[in-house]
């Protein structure tokens, strides 16, 4: 009997062609995920692309300011993933730092989860964070709620 072996993933390809998408200076949609981003653009739909710290950098930098440029930044260094599982964490940073973060509403808002959007230049990222009673107050306190 065979077994059947399913094909790794190749961070470095979802890389070339995240950097693709950027020297066409796309405007790139970021659903932000646990260890992980999915990369959706005009064209593009959820591109899988895994994280480390610089590579979080280098997309926050292209969506800041268009700039591409990916010297230092390796893909298949996957060992030293970012983790945003603390997702709300990266949204404080990206507050404090004058990001123009929103909330997106719901009709009824008795959701677990908080739906957020944080608007750049070159693009969007967009959260999904559970929904608790400091972080709501956070929001509110920040006039995003």
């Amino acid at each position: 009997m065979k077994q059947i072996k399913f094909p790794t993933y190749d961070n470095e390809a979802a890389h070339r062609q995240v950097k693709r998408l950027m020297m066409q200076h796309k405007q790139l949609d970021i659903a932000v995920e646990d260890k992980e981003v999915f990369i959706s653009c005009q064209g593009v739909t959820d591109l899988r692309y895994q994280l480390n710290n610089n590579s979080w950098k280098w997309i926050l930098d292209y969506l800041q300011t268009g700039e591409y440029e990916d010297f230092g930044v390796f893909p298949s260094a996957v060992s030293h993933t970012v983790d945003l599982g603390d997702k709300e964490s990266k949204v404080r940073e990206l507050v404090e730092q004058g990001g123009n973060v929103i909330s997106i509403p719901f009709l009824r808002e008795t959701r677990a989860f908080v739906w957020l959007r944080a608007k750049f230049n070159y693009g969007f990222l967009f959260f999904k964070i559970r929904r608790t009673k400091e972080f709501v107050d956070y929001l509110i306190d920040k006039e995003i709620w």
